[in-house]
């Protein structure tokens, strides 16, 4: 699909988009663009009225994709790291309160941890089994005190689809609020926040989204809006109609300039975002958008069971979770052998132009290949034939 926008892929497999994505054209031509611009204008290229126009485009193009209208879409800085910490600071658990994250989660959520921990916050960790999750197991670890679930949508290491609907109905009966990370989902599987009842949805631009770097995105519940407070309102969260006229203004001082925005704005980053990053990610969702979120997913999950019936050819195991309800674009397998000959083959596999990685966490380990639209079959077939290759 979009063969045309990916011309990239024509001299590579590439099986690594929950590493990082390849930008389309569109996209790397709204970025050039925005150069030529800065390169003709820099001042008006970087005025706050041009990131505002580049926010509005992104949050737009955005809002389908996450599920979510676009007024409770904000930009938290370069990453999904910054969204969630925005979330995590917004929510502001503290002593006496608990949290409860997984511990196959991706790093973020342990470093998040280790400072809630430093407060006097109890961190309660769900423990995998072969790779899995019951929502059960996280029943009972959520009770009156937990003040924040803080989970993946989907697991990095395996591909693990969590159940975070349920999980959100768990918590809100507790009083709870959930964050959840979709920067493993977004783009390539409905997000559904809204329908979902999901508080907090933290996503990164240059995953599944096909971004390049340096968007970090939040969509906030409107019981969050009404409840919360933003942790670090900047310059740019004042409420100012006419900033040609603020910076003019010679009687504006410390003392009479303190209204910060309402609604899910007030959690934006406050200083300057870049409108280069913004128009990146507004251009390539908008390719995400002509084909539908729908579409993606059902072609994503077809490339997935076709990746999956391929490496059971090959009598390979296959560590992620069967269910289609636990699906998702990335498969984690084996081959033969301990964790340096699979770090080996996939070192090897890159070496041959069929781009995957080697990952691990809390005794999960294996090959990660994921799959997204712009793959066709002949790529999953091609990563079987190289397989081969290497076993002989």
């Amino acid at each position: 699909m979009f063969e045309a926008e990916f011309p990239q892929l024509r001299s590579m497999t590439y099986l690594d988009w929950a590493a990082v994505g390849v930008p389309p054209l569109r996209s790397i031509g709204a970025v050039r663009a925005y150069l030529d611009v800065l390169e003709r204008d820099p001042v008006s290229a970087a005025s706050v009225a041009a990131q505002a126009a580049a926010k509005r485009e992104a949050r737009a193009a955005l809002a389908p994709i996450l599920g979510c209208s676009p007024d409770r879409i904000v930009f938290t800085g370069t990453s999904t790291t910054s969204a969630v910490q925005v979330a995590v600071d917004a929510v502001s658990p503290s002593r006496g309160d608990n949290v409860v994250i997984a511990d196959m989660d991706f790093p973020l959520f342990y470093v998040e941890a280790k400072r809630l921990s430093s407060r006097g916050v109890e961190v309660r960790v769900a423990q995998n089994a072969d790779g899995d999750y019951e929502v059960d197991q996280f029943y009972e670890l959520i009770d009156r005190r937990t003040r924040a679930v803080m989970v993946s949508s989907v697991i990095w290491v395996n591909g693990l689809r969590l159940d975070v609907a349920e999980l959100a109905k768990v918590a809100h009966e507790a009083g709870a609020y959930v964050i959840v990370d979709a920067i493993q989902q977004a783009g390539a599987l409905r997000v559904e926040a809204d329908r979902l009842g999901l508080d907090f949805v933290a996503v990164g631009s240059q995953k599944w989204l096909m971004a390049p770097y340096g968007v970090g995105a939040l969509c906030v519940s409107r019981r969050a809006v009404e409840e919360l407070s933003p942790p670090r309102p900047g310059y740019l969260s004042l409420a100012v109609k006419d900033w040609d006229a603020f910076w003019a203004d010679p009687s504006k001082t410390p003392a009479g300039w303190t209204q910060v925005e309402e609604g899910a704005i007030k959690f934006e980053y406050g200083g300057t975002f870049p409108p280069l990053s913004l128009r990146g990610l507004a251009a390539s969702a908008s390719l995400i958008n002509e084909l539908g979120v729908e579409r993606a997913e059902e072609a994503v999950l077809r490339l997935r069971k076709a990746l999956v019936e391929e490496l059971e050819d090959l009598r390979l195991e296959v560590l992620s979770p069967p269910e289609a309800r636990k699906a998702s674009g990335i498969v984690l397998f084996r081959v033969p052998g301990g964790l340096r000959d699979n770090y080996m083959a996939a070192v090897r596999l890159r070496s041959r132009g069929v781009m995957v990685s080697a990952r691990g966490a809390a005794g999960v380990w294996g090959i990660r290949a994921s799959v997204h639209f712009p793959n066709g079959e002949e790529d999953v077939e091609t990563l079987g034939e190289t397989l081969r290759g290497l076993r002989a």
